[in-house]
């Protein structure tokens, strides 16, 4: 069941994440798919741990992974099915997505370019 939720939304951010970027680029879809499989991995590939901010986002992402991992376990071991759904892969799958978002996102801005465009005139 968990593979069928995965394969879902890889599926998702791969054909919802392109829209308007008719393959202009592969560094944005490398970067957000190897961070939906492995939460920090693409902001690692955009050198996102060079600032600060991009530090504590990448430690964030590991420990929410680590937790949601620790959450699946000892629900599924202690309570059952149901609950393990609604909270351990639930944390999971966001923090997935979050970080194949962020990741994919901030592929063509590189690390201190903010995606508001204060910088921009």
């Amino acid at each position: 069941m968990f593979q069928r939720i995965l394969a879902v939304l890889l599926l998702f951010v791969l054909i919802a994440g392109p829209v308007g970027q008719a393959y202009a680029d592969a560094a944005p879809l490398k970067s957000g798919g190897a961070s939906l499989l492995v939460p920090g991995l693409g902001q690692y590939l955009n050198d996102d741990q060079a600032t600060k901010g991009g530090k504590i986002k990448m430690a964030a992402m590991i420990i929410i992974e680590i937790g949601g991992i620790v959450a699946t376990a000892v629900l599924g071991g202690t309570v059952g099915s149901p609950l393990v759904w609604a909270v351990g892969v639930s944390i999971l799958a966001a923090n997935h997505l979050w970080s194949a978002t962020d990741a994919y996102m901030r592929a063509g801005n590189g690390s201190g370019v903010s995606a508001k465009g204060t910088g921009a005139r």
